[in-house]
């Protein structure tokens, strides 16, 4: 019995942390991460930079490449060169409206793109839902 009991517990746990998988890799879990000693530093000044609209494409850009809208929420910009994190670059991000009014309860978050060195991931969500959402915003990138 507890050997069942034992393999279900397992099964059950593999279940909900693929399910908790994002489609950049991201651990939507919250669960401890390790802790990151990058090699290089960056010094804060912005080289790069994007504003998208809703649907993922480029109200104007600066040193960047292009766009995708890869679902509700989610977007890659792809610039010019590696902006991995590790080689000293950090990207923050503001939504915006890029034009007059608010954009009240979303946040997103930037990570390296898996695959693709030279992109930014994007993930956007409502605060009260916590849901996944569309929205404009500039991103920055720095080095």
């Amino acid at each position: 019995m507890r050997r069942i009991l034992g393999a279900l517990a397992a099964l059950l746990m593999a279940t909900c942390s693929a399910a908790a998988q994002a489609p950049n890799g991201a651990d939507l879990t919250h669960a401890a991460r390790p802790l990151i000693s990058l090699p290089f530093a960056t010094r804060g000044v912005v080289l790069k930079t994007a504003a998208l609209n809703p649907d993922g494409t480029l109200a104007s850009c600066f040193a960047c490449v292009s766009s995708i809208h890869l679902g509700t929420g989610l977007y890659q910009v792809t610039f010019n060169t590696n902006v991995q994190a590790v080689n000293g670059w950090s990207r923050w991000l503001q939504v915006d409206t890029l034009t007059t009014g608010s954009i009240a309860n979303v946040s997103c978050t930037t990570a390296d793109r898996a695959g693709n060195v030279d992109a930014v991931f994007v993930e956007c969500t409502h605060g009260n839902t916590g849901a996944l959402t569309d929205t404009s915003f500039f991103l920055f990138v720095a080095r």
